[in-house]
C-alpha cells in the first residue's frame, strides 16, 4: 500500500489534507526525505519521495507514531489481561496422582495479575527515552511506576532486547500491528489501544504481556499454594516409611 500519511511541522498529517506536489511541505515519516502529494482522480492518494527514491520504512514509521500519539494524547491503555501459572516443573507428580480425576479450581491454580479490560491510566508518556541499551518505543508513566511499551509492526522484540529486559525486571506490553502495514485503520487502531478488544486479533493490534515485574513472585506462590492442597503423596510415604525403620 502507497503511503497516505508525512510529517508537517512535526505532526502526522494525512495526504487528502494538504495541498498537492511540495506544496504539501512535509516529510517522510522515517527518513525526514521532503515528499510530493500525489492526488489525482485515478489513483489512490498517496505520498511519495520528492527524490524519486523509497526508503520503505515510511508506512511503518507512520503506524507507530499514530499508535504513540492516540496513547500519548488518551493518556490511557488499554492493557491484556495476566495471569500467572504455578510452575509445573515443580508439580510433576500431580499428573498421576490428580490430574486425571481431580481438576484444579481456577483460584488455586492462577493468580490474577491484571484483570481483563483493564485500563491504565497514565500520568506522562516518554517517547524513545533510552533505558540501559535499549530503547522502546515509549514508557507509560503511572504513579511513578514504569510500563515499556513496544509497537509491533515489521520487527518485534529480539532475543538481546528480550534479555535486557528480563534480566533488569521491567515490565514490558506488545501491541503487533503487523497485518496494518496494507491497510492504515486510525480508529481501529485508537479503539484497541485504548477501548475495547473487539477486532484486536493476531497482526491487528492484539496487546500480550513480554514480561511482568510482579509475574515471577506470583508463579511461585501459586506453586506453594498447589503442593499445601494437593501434597506429594510419594513424599509422604517414604517420609512415613522412613520413621517406622527409625522407631525399628
Amino acid at each position: 500500500m502507497k503511503n497516505p500519511y508525512g510529517l508537517k511541522d512535526g505532526k502526522l498529517v494525512l495526504v487528502d489534507s494538504v495541498e498537492r506536489g511540495l506544496m504539501c511541505g512535509c516529510l517522510c515519516p522515517a527518513c525526514k526525505e521532503p515528499l510530493e502529494a500525489h492526488k489525482g482522480k485515478i489513483k489512490t492518494h498517496h505520498f511519495k519521495h520528492h527524490n524519486g527514491s523509497d526508503c520503505g520504512c515510511g508506512l511503518e514509521t507512520a503506524i507507530h507514531l499514530l499508535a504513540k500519539s492516540i496513547i500519548k494524547n488518551e493518556k490511557v491503555i488499554l492493557l491484556p489481561s495476566l495471569m500467572a501459572p504455578p510452575d509445573w516443573s515443580q508439580l510433576k507428580y500431580l499428573e498421576t496422582q490428580y490430574l486425571d480425576n481431580k481438576p484444579f479450581p481456577d483460584h488455586l491454580m492462577f493468580k490474577e495479575l491484571v484483570p481483563a479490560w483493564y485500563k491504565l491510566r497514565v500520568d506522562e508518556v516518554l517517547l524513545e527515552k533510552r533505558m540501559g541499551h535499549i530503547i522502546p518505543d515509549l514508557i507509560a508513566v503511572t504513579k511513578g511506576k514504569q510500563l515499556f511499551i513496544e509497537i509491533k509492526v515489521t520487527h518485534g522484540i529480539d532475543d538481546k532486547k528480550l534479555e535486557f529486559i528480563e534480566e533488569n525486571e521491567l515490565s514490558v506490553v506488545e501491541y503487533d500491528f503487523s497485518e496494518m502495514q496494507d491497510m492504515i485503520d486510525y480508529n481501529h487502531i485508537k479503539r484497541v489501544l485504548t477501548e475495547s478488544y473487539k477486532g484486536a486479533t493476531k497482526g491487528r493490534g492484539l496487546g500480550r504481556w513480554v514480561n511482568h515485574i510482579g509475574l515471577q513472585k506470583a508463579i511461585e506462590e501459586v506453586t506453594e499454594n498447589m503442593k499445601i492442597h494437593y501434597p506429594d503423596k510419594t513424599l509422604k510415604k517414604n517420609w512415613e516409611q522412613t520413621q517406622l525403620q527409625l522407631d525399628c
